[in-house]
């Protein structure tokens, strides 16, 4: 039990310190300016400044501890004005009723006044209690904000977590499905692909958790993507992939880059007299890193544009564009002339 009142007070203290440290200058001040002002000892000295501090701390706690969480944070604006100017009343009458006494006690030359005494305690007060509401509401404020910005920040996070989780499983039916069709093909290159996509998979386990990652894995888990669906493909699709020497030595976010590859190879076209193709490029070009993806489609521009857009990879980085880069990517998406084409641009800092 005395731990647990230890512990409490401890707390309290370290919460309310810079109250302690205000009210302790408070009292050495006023009890050495009664002392020099009224030439009086010390003790009366103490006990004027201890009446002021009954009635302005009593004030002051009354308005932002008791009125303003019940009646200003409730919008209740008309009734915590009246509150607190009742409660700056009572506090102006407390300290004049016990302090002009002692100071005619103390300075028997000095008779002050009730009512001019009174109006100097109520103007001291009003801007002692103006000040306190004023730097709690600030306060308050402050300390909302940063809430708010914690809430977001968490959101946002909470939301990056399950767009990339959304966007696992539906890489992992696509490269299953590769594998499976490759079993048939031929068990050896099978092999070899399962161990790529095992080197994929640890990749997106224990590679992916932070927020960015090294270009350089990025762009091995495309590699491996990329000779997965090559075996899958085979000569039906012309594939050419580039990666530009100046491409390393950055961070983006993980698993970015997939999903616009994987909407070319999910959508490229099956045409029987012309080439399908599929045409990805990297680049680093003046603080910029460019993602070019071009493939071949065999449906009219107006009929895949539906059909495109509705891929759970492809929306997801979309949004995950928006929230980790906002205003430091463009991305521009073009269907013409049985083409469809995607250009990605990310400032990287």
């Amino acid at each position: 039990m005395l731990k647990i009142s230890t512990d409490t007070m401890i707390l309290f203290i370290r919460h309310k310190l810079h109250h302690i440290i205000f009210w302790l200058a408070y009292f050495i001040f006023w009890t050495l300016f009664s002392t020099y002002f009224y030439h009086a000892n010390m003790a009366d000295a103490f006990l004027v400044t201890l009446v002021y501090f009954i009635g302005m701390a009593g004030m002051c706690y009354a308005c932002i501890y008791v009125w303003m969480p019940r009646y200003f944070n409730t919008k209740r604006y008309g009734l915590f004005a009246i509150l607190s100017l009742f409660t700056l009343l009572v506090s102006v009458v407390f300290i004049t009723a016990f302090v002009v006494p002692m100071i005619s006690r103390m300075v028997p030359s000095y008779h002050p006044s009730f009512i001019t005494f009174g109006i100097y305690i109520l103007i001291d007060n009003l801007f002692f209690t103006v000040i306190a509401i004023a730097v709690k509401i600030i306060r308050e404020r402050i300390k909302n904000e940063k809430r708010s910005q914690l809430l977001e920040k968490e959101r946002t996070e909470n939301e990056l977590r399950f767009l990339k989780s959304q966007m696992n499983p539906h890489f992992l039916f696509n490269a299953i499905n590769s594998i499976y069709v490759l079993i048939k093909k031929d068990p050896e290159f099978a092999a070899h692909t399962l161990a790529q996509f095992a080197d994929m998979l640890r990749y997106q386990l224990y590679e992916c958790n932070s927020d960015e990652t090294g270009i350089e894995k990025e762009i091995a888990y495309l590699d491996n993507y990329i000779e997965l669906e090559k075996l899958r493909k085979g000569n039906s699709t012309v594939i050419e992939y580039t990666v530009d020497r100046e491409v390393n030595n950055f961070s983006i976010a993980p698993l970015l880059i997939i999903p616009f590859v994987e909407n070319a190879f999910k959508y490229v076209s099956s045409f029987a007299g012309k080439p399908n193709s599929i045409n990805i490029g990297l680049k680093y070009t003046e603080g910029f890193f460019e993602l070019n993806v071009k493939n071949t489609i065999d449906e009219p521009a107006d009929e895949i544009k539906e059909r495109s857009f509705t891929g759970i990879g492809l929306e997801n980085v979309k949004r995950r564009l928006q929230l980790i880069y906002n205003n430091r990517y463009t991305l521009h998406i073009n269907k013409a002339n049985n083409i469809y084409s995607v250009l990605l641009k990310i400032k990287i800092p």
